[in-house]
């Protein structure tokens, strides 16, 4: 039997928040027995006498833990809060370490071995620490890091929420291990921010936890089976409707109930139709995600008493919930009724016994293994085809409110596929990040799982160490903005990973870029897996990184006096996209579109076939010849001015051709003349009357028609031509050169 004070301060810890004198009776005497009458005077006596407590009481400092908000009303002092937190976080640090004999950090993947652990810390070794031993350079075979120093660091990350290295200002001289050790916690991952690794605290609203008892989201299940009530349309007096709406926010949670609240036809007929329905409910109760944090959170907390464990998940839960609209953390009161309905649900479908020790059934959702804890259940790859893909992709991207035309989302598609690296060009404005963002986001990529990358690239990059990484003065590596993108798609070759370079040409391309498109021309078949020569070697780091089939580069570039042109090196590795195309006035996409989800993709949707001519011809022979007679017409016209295409831009502008065709996305001559403007005209710059020249040849060989004077091409002209958006694009080329005395296709861009 605990002392009344020790059981006020229980009330306070299991109530939560701001509390009444009467409420923190009523709950004491509801557990422990009418054994304490006055409870006015004891409760103001535990305020500290610094806050203007009772100076003459007899009550152990200790037990000064409470705050007088007002007349009557009292919550736990912050400080009483913050001890507490701290504890448990230092209970899930040394079962993490126990659990966790290797920590590898998140970018070098060097190892960290942790020997031994105890009460006031954790002792860690490295290669590095065990060499300077060895040679006699120091007595110790690793280091003892402090928990008091690790919840340092543990605050200064919770601070910000998304950390990098440079965050950790306290305790810096530990940073890659720390990271590395907090992204082991389940409700914490690795995301990549401004180019770098960072770790963040996951995040979920109060909609993911469920918001009533288990057995009244069963019974109005059955009460909708039964027809006793439709979800789609509540009914009832207030009290009766505030139930039915939390007891259908439960079953979307468990995607018993779809979006508008209709029924999961083919869930609820096999929930009918299962002898223990208990078992419907445990498998979509493993499917949300913060009931599997919770199960290996309280796997982490197994040592502990049930009231310690509930206080763990309610601190952590209002670390990582937020209100139903995102903008506020979740409030105290909220998280205790919400973490209290967690246990009860889980208990229920036997998932944790009446101790709270998770009940792991084989073979679903998770595995708990002697040194780690780790998550198994994972979204399962989609697999599409093209055109549902596409079609799936324009959705997406329309329903979140931008115009694009569909031929522009199936061109960005073809063009990735075709070659994992496209430049976009256009002016500022029209939509060049936000479509890669989309575009990215509909297949489940996201910056929030590391799939998608935005690197802003700086004016001073001069090489390709500014990209990759580089190794310092004391032989450690620091690694680039790109490098832990590499190997996060490597460890995760069936997802896609795309990396947005933003403003391309600040810095000169050739420069940065050079290693990386001299990799890109290296890739080769080996054991049927796509293979390219080391981005780099065992030398630098300590495993070989090479460029993955599943990474994806896609830069975007204006034209202007600050930024620097593209050579024909890059262009030939390229497919160029031009979003110039402004319809201020086209509205209409605004209401017509609604919002779909997204889907993750498998990257055989992206990853290409061909590397060689030869593997195409083999299966189309007929498309090949047909495509390279148009080519030899065009080269016939590029000659003059150096600018013919090679054999490379040959295969690339077949290989998309071939996958459009097989995908049945755009007609022959709408593809043909996309890879025309993307990989052909970029090429051509001058001021001279060659060049005119050229582009004549080029409207001849696009409209079958002699030009003599540009300013007579009229609209109609252009759009019955065979190839519209390239003679378009020459025209306008034709007209720069005759008002400006020189042109180039980026003029305007």
């Amino acid at each position: 039997m605990p002392t009344q004070t020790e059981a006020i301060i229980e009330a306070l810890e299991e109530l939560g928040g701001v509390r009444t004198i009467t409420e923190i009776k009523s709950w004491v005497t509801n557990k422990y027995g009418e054994n304490w009458k006055d409870f006015s005077t004891v409760i103001a006596d535990m305020v500290p006498k610094r806050l203007g407590g009772n100076n003459s009481a007899q009550i152990q400092e200790k037990y000064r833990v409470l705050e007088r908000v007002e007349k009557g009303r009292y919550r736990l002092l912050n400080e009483v809060k913050e001890t507490n937190t701290s504890q448990t976080m230092k209970h899930i640090f040394i079962e993490l370490a126990k659990r966790n004999n290797e920590i590898k950090t998140l970018s070098s993947h060097k190892p960290n071995w942790i020997t031994k652990v105890d009460q006031s810390g954790i002792y860690v070794e490295t290669e590095a620490s065990r060499q300077k031993q060895e040679r006699g350079e120091s007595s110790e075979r690793g280091a003892h890091i402090q928990f008091d120093y690790m919840l340092i660091a543990w605050e200064e990350f919770t601070n910000k929420r998304v950390a990098i290295a440079n965050d950790f200002v306290q305790t810096r001289g530990r940073t890659s291990f720390l990271m590395a050790f907090f992204a082991k916690l389940p409700f914490v991952e690795v995301v990549q921010k401004n180019g770098a690794t960072a770790i963040a605290l996951k995040e979920f609203k109060t909609d993911e936890l469920p918001s009533i008892k288990f057995y009244r989201v069963v019974d109005y299940l059955n009460e909708i089976i039964e027809g006793i009530h439709d979800p789609e349309n509540m009914r009832g007096d207030i009290e009766q409707a505030r139930m039915m709406a939390s007891a259908r926010q439960d079953l979307r949670l468990l995607k018993v109930l779809k979006d508008q609240n209709k029924k999961n036809v083919d869930l609820i007929k096999k929930y009918k139709e299962d002898v223990n329905r208990n078992d419907i409910f445990k498998e979509q109760i493993l499917k949300v995600e913060f009931f599997t944090i919770t199960l290996i959170l309280l796997d982490l907390l197994r040592d502990l008493s049930t009231k310690e464990k509930k206080h763990a998940l309610l601190e952590i839960s209002m670390l990582i919930v937020r209100n139903s609209q995102g903008d506020n953390l979740m409030l105290e009161s909220v998280a205790v009724k919400r973490t209290n309905n967690v246990i009860n649900w889980l208990q229920e479908v036997h998932l944790i016994d009446e101790s709270y020790v998770p009940i792991f059934p084989k073979g679903v959702g998770y595995q708990v293994f002697p040194s780690n804890v780790e998550q198994i259940h994972e979204e399962e790859e989609v697999h599409l085809p093209s055109r549902e893909l596409v079609n799936h992709m324009y959705q997406y991207i329309t329903g979140k409110g931008f115009y694009y035309e569909k031929d522009e989302v199936t061109n960005l598609y073809l063009s990735l596929k075709t070659k994992p690296f496209v430049i976009i060009s256009g002016i500022s404005g029209t939509g060049k990040t936000k479509i890669v963002q989309w575009f990215a986001e509909s297949v489940g990529a996201t910056e929030r799982n590391g799939q998608l990358t935005i690197i802003p690239v700086r004016p001073d990059w001069s090489d390709g160490s500014d990209l990759l990484g580089y190794v310092d003065i004391k032989g450690d590596f620091k690694e680039g903005p790109l490098t832990k993108i590499l190997v996060n798609a490597i460890e995760n070759p069936n997802r896609p990973y795309f990396v947005l370079l933003d403003e391309m040409n600040l810095a000169r391309v050739e420069h940065y870029f050079s290693d990386l498109l001299s990799v890109m021309e290296s890739r080769k078949w080996e054991n049927g897996k796509l293979m390219t020569s080391p981005v780099l070697d065992e030398k630098t780091l300590e495993n070989e990184i090479y460029l993955p089939s599943n990474v994806y580069i896609i830069g975007t570039v204006n034209m202007d006096e600050t930024t620097y042109p593209f050579s024909k090196k890059v262009l030939d590795r390229a497919n160029t996209i031009e979003f110039n195309r402004v319809k201020l006035d086209y509205l209409r996409f605004l209401t017509d579109t609604e919002e779909i989800d997204s889907v993750t993709i498998h990257n055989e949707a992206f990853e290409t076939k061909y590397l060689h001519l030869k593997d195409v011809y083999t299966q189309q022979a007929k498309l090949v010849e047909d495509v390279t007679e148009e080519i030899v017409k065009i080269n016939e016209a590029l000659q003059m001015i150096a600018a013919h295409v090679g054999y490379r831009v040959r295969d690339e502008i077949c290989f998309y051709m071939a996958y459009n065709e097989k995908g049945n996305l755009l007609s022959y001559n709408d593809a043909l003349d996309r890879c025309i403007l993307q990989k052909i005209l970029p090429r051509i710059s001058g001021s001279d009357t060659r060049v005119d020249r050229v582009l004549k040849g080029l409207y001849k060989v696009f409209t079958n028609k002699e030009l003599t004077d540009v300013k007579s091409v009229t609209d109609d002209d252009i759009a019955l031509a065979k190839y519209p958006k390239s003679t378009e694009k020459v025209v306008e080329m034709m007209r720069r050169l005759d008002e400006d005395g020189f042109t180039s296709f980026w003029i305007g861009s």
